[in-house]
């Protein structure tokens, strides 16, 4: 079984801070609920924009099925930068999950709906 590869930060998210021990408890509550095996979860680093662990699922990503972020917020600011994610996701036809929102990304159509919430929180921050 390949299973599902777990990402939460120890940086804060979306302005808050989220103990790693919540992050990983709400990563294994949402496999558990959709069936999908858990592989235990890299945990990004605490510098500021660090992506590292992140790059590092990504070179094993033929070896799994997916990714599961704690959140959709944990994804790069830049446009650019989630849409490279995206397409290697749906490239290696993989699936891409964020638990704490309960969406998952596993083919082009999905993407306008995660930059859609992405954009609204981040626009209404600036309000």
């Amino acid at each position: 079984m390949l299973g599902f590869r777990g990402y939460i930060f120890s940086r804060t998210i979306d302005s808050n801070f989220i103990p790693q021990r919540v992050q990983n408890l709400v990563v294994k509550d949402y496999c558990e609920r959709c069936n999908l095996f858990f592989k235990l979860s890299a945990t990004e680093y605490k510098m500021s924009n660090s992506y590292l662990m992140f790059n590092s699922v990504m070179k094993e990503i033929k070896k799994i099925e997916g990714i599961i972020f704690f959140s959709l917020f944990m994804l790069p600011d830049n446009k650019k930068d989630r849409y490279k994610i995206y397409d290697k996701i749906i490239l290696n036809k993989k699936e891409l999950h964020f638990a704490l929102e309960e969406i998952k990304l596993k083919k082009k159509n999905d993407i306008q709906k995660i930059e859609n919430i992405y954009q609204i929180k981040k626009n209404s921050k600036k309000l």
